[in-house]
């Protein structure tokens, strides 16, 4: 996992959310793939369900933890329910792990 090396592609302001996910998601794929690792580990040790925000704060964490950067890690909250599904849609062991409300954007 290399989370230093985070690309932040160019957005514009009439971009959704969902737009802008798909972008970042496109950019940055090492993101989902620690996502669903973190996932498939709690799911081995007999998790049924968590909260995709812990799975965020913890990236974070490791960001802070392996690097000397001083920097915020860019991993926008906006994304963790985008991120929830599209692990559920992929990954059939992930069915169900993450609560789902209908989303805005």
């Amino acid at each position: 996992m290399n989370l230093i090396d985070l690309i932040e592609p160019e957005v514009s302001p009439t971009m959704t959310i969902r737009q802008r996910f798909e972008a970042f998601h496109e950019a940055n794929p090492q993101v989902y793939r620690e996502l669903v690792h973190m996932t498939y580990q709690l799911k081995q040790h007999g998790r049924t369900r968590i909260g995709i925000k812990t799975l965020f704060e913890t990236l974070r964490w490791r960001y802070w933890v392996e690097t000397t950067s001083i920097d915020d890690f860019h991993l926008n909250n906006n994304f963790s329910a985008h991120y929830a599904r599209l692990i559920m849609e992929q990954n059939e062991w992930a069915k169900g792990m993450f609560q789902l409300r209908k989303v805005r954007s």
